[in-house]
């Protein structure tokens, strides 16, 4: 076997591997899924409940700025910046922990997949 048909196999396996993985994706619900399969679950669970209290904040404290007196709306003005920087954080946190734990999960798998192809060399 030539080295130019040892590579084209190569790339072929390769290209098999990559479709099984793209076919195995189930997009964004399926990546947020995986935040909660680590460790830091609770966590996650946690967060999600506060992101959704605080929207219910943001709207609350939306509509009193905008129901407010005028010597009012600037305390209000305050609470809804506040408010709206806290969820932004939390999900910025939210996102950056899914992408740790994607890319972790992912990293495990290659290396796996690594083992799995050098003793496969080595039987050969």
């Amino acid at each position: 076997m030539s080295t130019n048909d040892k590579f084209e196999e190569d790339l072929q396996e390769q290209s098999a591997e990559l479709k099984k993985l793209m076919s195995s994706d189930t997009g964004l619900t399926g990546y947020l899924k995986v935040g909660f399969s680590s460790r830091l679950g609770w966590v996650m669970v946690f967060a999600y409940a506060l992101a959704i209290i605080l929207t219910g904040f943001i709207f609350w404290t939306g509509y009193e700025f905008f129901t407010a007196a005028p010597e009012h709306q600037l305390f209000w003005a305050v609470c809804l910046i506040l408010v709206f920087n806290s969820q932004v954080a939390i999900k910025t946190w939210i996102f950056f922990e899914t992408g740790r734990t994607h890319t972790a999960k992912e990293i495990r798998r290659m290396e796996v997949r690594l083992a799995q192809r050098l003793g496969a060399k080595e039987l050969s």
